[in-house]
């Protein structure tokens, strides 16, 4: 039973990205997308949070802290990857830009495609990562599944609705799974986590939500976007990149996993906090 719920461990992560993708596209306009991306500035120091400062923040954080070698690589997986799909509404209920949060998300994700098999090898050399491969999962479980979605948005847009609705709930019931499933795999390795790697994980959250913060702009509101779009990392790219690649080393996904968790407690307590500031 284990060995069979380690080896489809990596089907369900791919099911999950694509499924939450699909979803995320249902959602979304063209106009939605690009009508925000207009201030070129604020869309430049995005980028440059998002795929440089960021990255780099996790490199010399896990550079700097002795940790576990697999927990290291996990936290280096988790910050490459940019774009969350549910930090537009983190950014809307925090009262920030969300229409400029939607058109910057659907950046990251094009870019995180082709960036997160080029980057990771770089970020981690000794490690054999098949960029080909990788990139071709990503394409598959990303590009085709947001492309169809907006194609159905805009030609059919009462039947985006419908699936809308139903595809939101699958991609929650695949995550549950594959959180579920992830735990009882790797669930001696989750136990003997090291504090030294969870400390080193919130200490790349307060950097990296600082980082976007004071990139952000004059305007509260899109400081506010850029923040939250900033240290909330990509959870399904992450983890579909760490169950894909790093097979034979459970740490990693671990610790993507428990990333992934913190960001989604780091998230609300920010939304909390912004909302008590007012707008």
């Amino acid at each position: 039973m284990h060995s069979v719920l380690a080896q489809t461990l990596p089907l369900v992560a791919l099911a999950f990205l694509a499924s939450a993708i699909f979803s995320l596209g249902l959602d979304l306009t063209p106009r939605q997308i690009i009508e925000p991306l207009r201030d070129k500035r604020l869309l430049a120091f995005s980028l440059v949070a998002n795929f440089v400062l960021v990255p780099l923040i996790a490199l010399v954080l896990v550079r700097l802290v002795p940790m576990d070698r697999a927990l290291a690589i996990g936290i280096l997986v988790y910050a490459i990857a940019a774009g969350t799909e549910g930090g537009p509404k983190f950014v809307e209920l925090a009262r920030g830009n969300a229409g400029f949060a939607i058109g910057l998300l659907a950046v990251l994700l094009s870019i995180s495609i082709a960036l997160v098999p080029a980057v990771l090898s770089l970020a981690v050399p000794d490690a054999h990562i098949d960029r080909g491969a990788l990139l071709v999962k990503l394409l598959a479980a990303v590009g085709v599944p947001l492309v169809v979605g907006l194609f159905l948005r805009s030609r059919f847009a009462p039947l985006a609705d419908r699936l809308s609705a139903v595809m939101h709930r699958v991609s929650l019931a695949l995550l549950g799974v594959f959180f579920l499933q992830a735990v009882y795999v790797n669930f001696d390795t989750m136990l003997a986590l090291q504090s030294r790697a969870l400390m080193t994980g919130l200490l790349f959250f307060a950097l990296a939500f600082a980082t976007g913060y004071l990139l952000g702009g004059p305007k509260r509101e899109n400081r506010r976007a850029l923040a939250l779009m900033t240290f909330i990392r990509n959870a399904p790219i992450s983890m579909t990149t760490a169950s894909q690649v790093f097979t034979h080393d459970p740490g990693v996904l671990v610790m993507v996993a428990v990333m992934s968790a913190l960001s989604v407690v780091l998230g609300v307590l920010a939304t909390v906090g912004f909302r008590r500031l007012g707008a």
